[in-house]
């Protein structure tokens, strides 16, 4: 899949609006569109930004804002909603871990037994989804498509502890420069 194939289906996929992502890249719709559909010059630069901007878009929405509606989809399509139990422990392992191979690693399984599961070959039983379960993952979403608000909010948190984690990173790198500075 190259990597324009990779972001025209994240869009489909998330019912993402092209006239979202074309506004937070200060492009016109149509630019966009080209870029994405037609242009043979789609740099990584241009990628990496709008996954950046996908990526933001997934939990950023205003949920809690107005009533509470039961049945919070992940996604917005019927079409969508045919992805399988592998495809969502992909989009799993990226939202809390970043890569396969650390979910993986914190399921305590061989990439290549995770791979399977990804795959389709295999379907996870009790003992895996209680693992994923463990570690965060909204099994209700994994087996049927629908994501409970608890998830988000939990998805939220951790999101935000992570950037906290990068700021203090940041700020202790500081003083230990100047301190050796010094």
């Amino acid at each position: 899949m190259t990597k324009q194939e990779e972001i025209r289906y994240l869009i489909h996929t998330l019912g993402i609006k092209l006239s979202m992502i074309a506004e937070k890249l200060g492009i016109k719709v149509q630019t966009l569109s080209y870029l994405i559909n037609e242009s043979p010059q789609f740099d990584d630069d241009l990628y990496k930004k709008i996954k950046e901007i996908i990526d933001d878009y997934q939990f950023e929405l205003n949920l809690f804002e107005g009533e509470y509606n039961e049945a919070l989809d992940l996604f917005t399509s019927e079409e969508s909603m045919h992805l399988g139990i592998g495809e969502r422990m992909r989009l799993f392992a990226k939202r809390k871990y970043g890569t396969l191979k650390k979910l993986a690693e914190a399921m305590k399984i061989s990439p290549q037994q995770l791979q399977q599961y990804i795959s389709g070959k295999r379907e996870p039983g009790s003992k895996m989804l209680t693992r994923l379960l463990r570690l965060g993952c909204d099994v209700n979403w994994l087996l049927g498509g629908k994501e409970a608000l608890e998830s988000y909010k939990i998805y939220k948190l951790e999101s935000e502890l992570r950037k906290l984690q990068q700021s203090i990173n940041q700020i202790n790198s500081v003083i230990q420069k100047v301190d050796s500075g010094h």
